[in-house]
């Protein structure tokens, strides 16, 4: 299944997505989330946030029972923006129990994602 533009600016729960959600809902996604909520403030004009789109549908795909992978529009959230110091995009940010636990900036292969998240997802490794 791919995802068309227009899903980006709208609120699906749905398993296998990113959710893009607004400043209101952040705080419930993140403060209610059983598991740990990867956010993704990105915008719109930035290529490597549009880069990273694919790439976190597929995390969030590969590790849905573990994490839930929700997008801010870093522009349509300014309070985030601010109250999170964050000055680049993309940034990823990790939530547990409602409290920032870790943060990276930059596009990153899912690969590089999954081993710099692995405290939050189990990863399947290959005995050598």
């Amino acid at each position: 299944m791919k995802r068309d533009e227009e899903s980006v600016k709208r609120v699906v729960v749905a398993e296998g997505f990113a959710v893009p959600v607004d400043e209101k809902q952040f705080e419930h996604m993140v403060s209610t989330s059983a598991k740990p909520v990867l956010v993704d403030f990105w915008a719109e004009w930035c290529g490597p946030c549009k880069a990273m789109a694919p790439v976190l549908d597929e995390f969030a795909a590969k590790y849905a029972d573990e994490i839930q992978v929700i997008k801010v529009e870093a522009e349509k959230a300014p309070l985030l923006m601010e109250r999170f110091d964050i000055t680049s995009i993309p940034t990823l940010m990790v939530f547990v129990d409602g409290k920032a636990e870790y943060s990276l900036v930059g596009g990153r292969p899912l690969g590089m994602l999954e081993k710099e998240l692995g405290a939050y997802i189990w990863v399947e490794t290959k005995d050598a």
